[in-house]
């Protein structure tokens, strides 16, 4: 500490210790190169944080979706629309006639069934529909295919089977994530 003050402070010789422009410049230069090798680091793990919070957002929606099928024990789907960067989570509505029985579809009707959006569990009165876009830990996240069968929706039954299995790619960047959807189990599992 002693050497440090002494640094600033004039000796008894009459002679000055400190940094001459050169030792500064050279600082600064040292400084500048130290940033610039830092920089493209901190927006890889930026960006490697954002593609992750975005994974987990992706596989969320569908444990839930699969929880919301199970619990209430109607149809729940998914739905992952690759263009606008947007996910839905809707669960069947039963409708019922005038004695209150509710109509039943048959299991492999669920194309024909009508759906409601589910509400966000997270976002008191808000349904669960998410735009990338909207979202600032989602932003720039491209959600570059949803697989599931012959669409981009997955629906689960009452036993939490899903209709069938599938993909969903995200990307950002060079960097990717694919989530797979077990066609027996429902299970997300995710890989880079």
């Amino acid at each position: 500490m002693r050497y440090l003050m002494n640094l600033f402070v004039k000796s008894s010789r009459g002679v000055h210790h400190g940094f001459t422009v050169f030792e500064v410049l050279m600082m600064v230069v040292i400084l500048g190169i130290v940033a610039t090798l830092a920089v493209p680091a901190l927006q890889s793990g930026v960006e490697g944080s954002r593609l992750s919070g975005a994974a987990g957002e992706v596989a969320v929606a569908l444990e839930y979706a699969q929880f919301v099928a199970m619990a209430s024990g109607e149809h729940t789907r998914v739905t992952i629309d690759v263009t606008d960067d947007t996910l839905l989570v809707e669960r069947s509505e039963i409708s019922g006639d005038i004695t209150g029985a509710a109509t039943q579809l048959p299991e492999n009707d669920i194309d024909n069934e009508a759906f409601a959006t589910v509400a966000h569990p997270a976002k008191r009165g808000e349904d669960y529909y998410i735009v990338f876009a909207d979202e600032d830990r989602l932003k720039s996240v491209d959600i570059a295919s949803a697989i599931f069968g012959a669409g981009n929706s997955v629906t689960f039954n009452a036993t939490g089977a899903p209709s069938e299995g599938g993909t969903v790619t995200l990307s950002l960047g060079s960097r990717q994530i694919i989530l797979t959807v077990d066609s027996l189990s429902g299970k997300v599992t995710s890989s880079s």
